[in-house]
């Protein structure tokens, strides 16, 4: 099982220190860095993009618009106390934004088979159909939660990132990162509960 179907943790993506290397690296042009900081990456950012654009071919495109803006700003980058992740989480929002102004749309939606997608990818090979459609109704009551929510519950369950992380990519304290996770938790019990 990989760390970001296991649920929130309190752990890093990567070690902070094989982090720090990498893009340490990858800065000065390493493509190996840069290969390891992709593929460590990209899962998360493919996962963000699907639920944020609703279609797996958009959120490829959205993905891979982050990947080049990384390469691309790698060299202006500095540590500013945030992981790395935190950096990438903006530059998916940037993409996410630049997609719905281009499309026209702004208020994303995740259609059926889509949401299957995310739920496949999160939920293992061996999930069972009563465990494939309870994460297909979370998917669905995720988009009813108030955004600052969804966003916090988001990213601490569909991308596993930890506390810290989340505080990093919203720039908010962790404590109000608690806070918006437990109402947000909340709201959907009585989203779920109303329907069934």
């Amino acid at each position: 099982m990989t760390r970001a179907a296991a649920g929130p943790t309190d752990g890093a993506l990567v070690d902070p220190g094989r982090e720090h290397q990498l893009v340490e690296a990858a800065r000065t042009g390493d493509e190996g860095a840069i290969e390891a900081l992709y593929r460590t990456y990209y899962p998360v950012v493919y996962r963000y993009a699907l639920f944020r654009v609703g279609s797996a071919t958009a959120a490829e495109d959205v993905t891979s618009q982050v990947f080049l803006g990384m390469v691309r700003h790698l060299p202006r980058f500095s540590w500013k106390g945030k992981p790395f992740v935190a950096w990438l989480y903006a530059i998916a929002q940037k993409q996410v934004a630049q997609h719905h102004r281009s499309t026209g749309r702004t208020a994303p939606t995740v259609g059926l088979e889509q949401a299957e997608e995310l739920i496949a990818d999160t939920a293992g090979p061996d999930a069972t159909v009563q465990e494939r459609e309870r994460r297909l109704r979370l998917a669905g009551a995720l988009r009813m939660l108030p955004d600052s929510q969804r966003e916090v519950v988001l990213l601490r369950y569909v991308l596993s990132l930890s506390l810290a992380e989340t505080a990093a990519a919203v720039d908010k304290s962790e404590g109000a990162i608690k806070q918006l996770q437990l109402r947000g938790l909340a709201t959907l019990k009585d989203i779920l509960g109303a329907r069934d």
